[in-house]
């Protein structure tokens, strides 16, 4: 099989792995690819997908990747029919012992969109409006790679601290036009992401926040919560742009029916991204962050060779199997059965038998025969965490947990995402 050098190397790799395995996509790196593209993709791909979530108006239009020249001002996006403004607001602050009222700024660069993943996340997994930021949100950054948290005034602790202030204190607005009342209609929605929230400083210089979002934000949230993938988003933490593109695709890609796809210009694109460079350079930064994003998101079905973009229909980030159609019809032969992520009833072996599909055990899993797989798999590799605090860890964050699967392929996962777990207590432990 044959790559196709037209497309994002992310694809390259995918239909390398499907051909050849790892071996295969090293020897692709070599000639075509990146370390950097290369060490992503293999990354990604060895760990259980981990979900986090955005909302889809942010998916859709992007915070400024760099400080405005004036943070007074509002940042104004637009999406067809859909337009959403960010208002900076001015907040009551005490300097040198005396009230004051001033505008923080707009929020910018990578850490105010890594922060939303964070805080929006927690809404969605947790169905809460109270999160948190204290020692959680801590563990969140090393997590994600930020191995040194640092709290000097331009400590990554500080930094982050400054551009989540700024988001609390700004007001958003979104409007659409057009309704079934006729083209002329339209809606503006006053939405604040907090009505209130308290902070401190601790001993070390960390920072924590205490935030209630507000009640119409949160359900707004609920209902057009997008899905990512956590480890993808470590990969793409230090880029703005990168972030943006893969929250973009994962916003579009899935809710594309036509196999024909989306054409969409490049103005646009960069309307969406918040992008204020000429087109020639937009372009260019585009297609080289699009092989990042492809390394961290293969599936992604995206055309940026021409004068326009074509989007392709694609499955969401989460989808862990390279089964997109687009790799099929790259030259990757169709599976002669449907994926099991696909499956929802029984499936027939080879046999002719009927396997029967289960839930994973709801109860513990320190009791009961057919526990005791599961059992075995959480104290030899997790040990020596709890085996029922992995299995309720398991239960609230693994995407795929509604979904009915054989024994085997229960195992699988819960072996992956045990081994996980145990490797990120381990290392938030020795800290």
């Amino acid at each position: 099989m044959s790559a196709d050098s037209s497309k994002p190397i992310g694809h390259q790799y995918a239909l390398a792995m499907l051909d050849g395995g790892e071996e295969r996509v090293r020897s692709l790196a070599q000639i075509a690819g990146s370390q950097i593209t290369m060490d992503a993709f293999l990354r990604v791909r060895d760990e259980e997908p981990v979900p986090a979530f955005l909302h889809s108006a942010l998916c859709a239009m992007s915070l400024p990747t760099k400080r405005p020249k004036d943070e007074t001002q509002p940042i104004l996006r637009e999406d067809g029919k859909y337009a959403l403004a960010i208002n900076p607001r001015p907040v009551l602050q005490t300097v040198d012992g005396k009230p004051v009222l001033r505008s923080l700024g707009v929020p910018y660069g990578a850490y105010p969109r890594v922060a939303l993943i964070y805080l929006l996340s927690q809404a969605v997994t947790k169905r809460s409006r109270d999160v948190y930021l204290g020692r959680n949100f801590t563990e969140w950054m090393r997590r994600l790679g930020y191995q040194t948290v640092s709290y000097g005034p331009r400590g990554t602790a500080n930094r982050m601290r400054e551009q989540v202030d700024r988001l609390l204190a700004c007001e958003w607005q979104i409007r659409w036009d057009g309704s079934e009342a006729g083209d002329n209609a339209f809606a503006v929605r006053d939405v604040k992401i907090s009505n209130e929230y308290s902070g401190s400083l601790e001993k070390n210089g960390a920072f924590a926040r205490e935030i209630r979002m507000s009640e119409g934000f949160y359900s707004h949230l609920i209902e057009h919560a997008v899905p990512l993938n956590e480890v993808a988003i470590r990969e793409l933490k230090g880029t703005p742009t990168a972030l943006d593109l893969y929250t973009y695709l994962a916003y579009r890609l899935p809710r594309i029916a036509a196999d024909r796809g989306q054409t969409i210009s490049w103005d646009q694109l960069a309307r969406h991204l918040g992008n204020d460079a000429d087109s020639k350079r937009f372009r260019q930064t585009v297609r080289e962050t699009m092989q990042l994003v492809s390394a961290v998101y293969p599936n992604a079905n995206v055309d940026m060779s021409g004068r326009k973009v074509v989007l392709y229909p694609s499955p969401a980030p989460l989808e862990r199997k390279l089964v997109g159609p687009h790799l099929r019809l790259l030259g990757a032969p169709a599976p002669k059965e449907a994926p099991r992520s696909s499956v929802t009833a029984k499936v027939k072996t080879d046999a002719g038998a009927k396997e029967t599909l289960l839930d994973f055990p709801s109860g513990s899993l320190n009791f009961g025969t057919r526990e005791a797989a599961f059992r075995k798999i959480g104290l030899d590799k997790g040990h020596p965490w709890s085996v029922d605090q992995m299995a309720d860890a398991f239960r609230a964050g693994f995407p795929g947990i509604s979904r009915q699967r054989n024994e085997t392929e229960w195992l699988r996962v819960w072996d992956a995402f045990v081994v996980s777990y145990a490797k990120r207590r381990a290392a938030t432990e020795t800290e």
